[in-house]
């Protein structure tokens, strides 16, 4: 007998935090995208400035919290990028 599986079978529930750093302090407003299945993490972010207003050394931080986990305030993943390459 096949056994049938649904993608709901193979996903958590995620939501991501994302900040701008620039000299060492988060600026707001922190970006979230909305409760997402791990299979439709395909949303664009926009912060509301430009990139003429960031120093050269703003940085970009992204969390990614399971909500599905009893410590669902802790980030599963996180990383920081540099926006600009180094002169």
């Amino acid at each position: 007998m096949p056994v049938e599986y649904s993608l709901d079978d193979f996903c958590f529930q995620v939501y991501i935090e994302v900040s701008l750093i620039q000299y060492d302090e988060v600026l707001e407003p922190k970006l979230f995208t909305g409760v997402k299945y791990s299979y439709e993490l395909k949303e664009a972010l926009t912060f509301p400035l430009k990139f003429k207003d960031l120093s050269p050394l703003a940085r970009i931080a992204i969390e990614i919290f399971n909500l599905d986990r009893d410590d669902a305030d802790e980030p599963i993943a996180s990383t920081v990028i540099d926006l600009f390459d180094g002169m």
